[in-house]
């Protein structure tokens, strides 16, 4: 159990976001593998504006910290995605989507330049974690090695899956409670 640096909550270490000090600034340790002083912060802007005036006082502007950990978690994310691709856990366009039962758990990937119907209907097959709005079909398919876009893809929430799984959750918080 650990602390938020932001509004103090307790909770299990992976529900957190780790910031590191590195040249007078935190800096997102998406990974938690950074050396130095770390401080779990809960994945929402009222927490990382928080712990930056506490810690900071004025000299960092939370907005920017907000956004430099959106772009680390995204870049994570389509990391994850990519090894998951090769551990062949993933079900890669609409159609093996469209096939999958209904109780198979995991993370939906949803293209932004995917068409609204098709996401709706994509989104009722299952129980699915959804990350959409945050990829164009190009960056999909480079993350999993394709030569064409990929404007939808399953990860199933086993090995490799989990993490990102825990990674998407955490987008998907802190997207729910952007700045201003």
């Amino acid at each position: 159990m650990r602390a938020c640096a932001g509004c103090r909550k307790r909770d299990e270490t992976e529900k957190f976001i780790r910031f590191v000090v590195f040249e007078g600034k935190p800096v997102p340790d998406i990974t938690r593998k950074a050396p130095g002083r770390g401080f779990n912060v809960c994945p929402s802007f009222s927490c990382i504006r928080g712990f930056v005036r506490r810690n900071f006082k004025g000299k960092v502007d939370p907005v920017e910290v907000y956004n430099q950990t959106v772009e680390a978690l995204k870049s994570y994310f389509l990391h994850l995605l990519s090894l998951s691709h090769k551990t062949g856990i993933t079900v890669v366009g609409q159609d093996g989507i469209r096939e999958l039962p209904p109780e198979r758990e995991g993370v939906l990937i949803l293209a932004e330049d995917l068409s609204p119907k098709t996401k709706e209907r994509l989104k009722k097959r299952g129980n699915f974690l959804t990350v959409e709005n945050l990829f164009k079909s190009e960056e999909i398919g480079n993350a999993l090695k394709k030569e064409t876009r990929a404007g939808a893809a399953f990860v199933e929430k086993v090995g490799l899956g989990r993490k990102l799984y825990q990674v998407a959750e955490k987008l998907h918080s802190l997207l729910s409670s952007p700045p201003g």
